[in-house]
């Protein structure tokens, strides 16, 4: 049986929790394009992030956010992606397919990786989460709780680490380079339900 867990948000909400739970309009969200009208959202966010900007530095640190922005514009746009909106260190992007937002991300954790090897710190990783689902476009709030359960899967990764859900590893498991090792089932807080969750590797 699959270890459950409940999960509440931080008392300080990270970047992640702040695009989710944004009440302004995010007007470049794509709109689903997969046959059974599914789209794939990705947010994601630097670990320990203030942590990391004490260590760099203010100077080091503003340049590891830029160089961040730009690899994430990227490799987003090269799996025809799009980025709705930045957060200082953190995104929501949304993806055509969910075999295209998971190749994303493990593309992005493996540069990141190079970036903090780079900057001789082993400690500086990404957080990232994703989750398949479907989204109405609406002018108040249009990513709903498709990005607020992706945001809250991302924040129960640990540094360096790619968590998903479970609809995303329904449309993607048929991948043989890719493999899903269960993290257990989380209720979280301001969602229904109880909520499977996975880590992702690569053969």
């Amino acid at each position: 049986m699959a270890d459950r867990h409940h999960v509440d948000p931080q008392t300080q909400p990270s970047s992640i929790d702040r695009i989710a739970l944004a009440h302004e309009p995010i007007a470049r969200l794509r709109g689903p394009t997969s046959p059974d009208g599914a789209v794939t959202l990705m947010l994601s966010d630097i670990a320990d992030a203030g942590s990391v900007a004490h260590r760099l530095g203010s100077e080091r640190w503003e340049q590891l956010l830029s160089d961040h922005h730009r690899l994430v514009e990227q490799l987003v746009m090269g799996y025809a992606g799009e980025v709705a909106k930045f957060d200082h260190d953190g995104f929501l992007a949304s993806f055509q397919s969910a075999h295209a937002g998971l190749h994303a991300a493990v593309e992005l954790q493996r540069a990141f990786t190079e970036i903090a090897t780079a900057l001789n710190d082993g400690a500086l990783a990404l957080r990232i989460g994703l989750h398949s689902g479907f989204v109405i476009p609406n002018p108040e709030q249009p990513q709903g709780r498709n990005a607020v359960l992706a945001a809250r899967i991302a924040g129960q990764a640990r540094a360096g680490e790619i968590l998903v859900s479970s609809s995303l590893k329904h449309y993607t498991q048929g991948d043989r380079r890719i493999r899903f090792e269960p993290r257990g089932e989380y209720h979280f807080k301001g969602l229904v339900g109880e909520h499977a969750v996975y880590a992702v590797s690569t053969r």
